[in-house]
């Protein structure tokens, strides 16, 4: 969790980060999702739109810039969740590494930067074929044994990611609203991977 408040006055606003998907994405545990809880404590309107961005800090690159819209929790206290989904498609090894998640206002002069990391914890295993030289087997095994190469089969690759599974237990439990689902629904669609036909 983070907080951060420019001012030490009690009146202005502090946004607060908490993440629920956890600070440290494994993609080879199926985590393909970042979720995160916001809330703005004295929040002010005259502060204007706020926004969530989303930068890789090895580079700098901006990878996402939105605008999100904070609900009434209670008086002067608003939130949203925010949901971001990794591209599937992606290359893994290119979006592993360190993340900065801010949380700004248009007008405002407070704002928060969380960071996240993306990692795999297990790569694959690779499999190099090597002389007898180099593995220095004794003469006689070499004559007496035949060496053969190893075969690993691939796995099919699954249509549906691995995240959709969890937005559907999500909504059961009714951890995420109606509007996240047919996000992830839309992202489904748009990606081929669900077909609607009209018929």
């Amino acid at each position: 969790m983070q907080i951060s408040s420019v001012y030490a006055a009690e009146d202005l606003p502090i946004i607060t980060i908490d993440f629920i998907s956890g600070n440290v994405i494994d993609l080879d545990k199926g985590s393909t999702m970042i979720r995160a809880n916001i809330q703005i404590e004295n929040y002010d309107p005259q502060d204007g739109y706020h926004f969530m961005q989303i930068i890789r800090l090895s580079d700098g690159k901006i990878i996402k810039d939105t605008e999100i819209l904070p609900k009434v929790i209670e008086d002067d206290l608003f939130g949203v969740q925010i949901l971001h989904y990794l591209d599937p498609d992606q290359n893994e090894e290119e979006i592993l590494g360190d993340y900065g998640f801010r949380i700004y206002s248009e007008y405002g002069s407070s704002e928060t930067v969380s960071t996240f990391s993306i990692i795999k914890s297990s790569m694959p295993l690779t499999v190099t074929q090597n002389t007898i030289e180099e593995l220095e087997i004794p003469e006689e095994i070499v004559e007496s044994n035949t060496i053969e190469e190893l075969e690993i089969p691939e796995e099919p690759e699954s249509k549906i990611p691995s995240w959709v599974h969890d937005v559907f237990i999500w909504y059961a439990d009714k951890t995420i609203t109606e509007n996240e689902l047919l996000t992830a629904l839309e992202y489904l669609i748009s990606q081929g991977i669900l077909d609607v036909n009209s018929d």
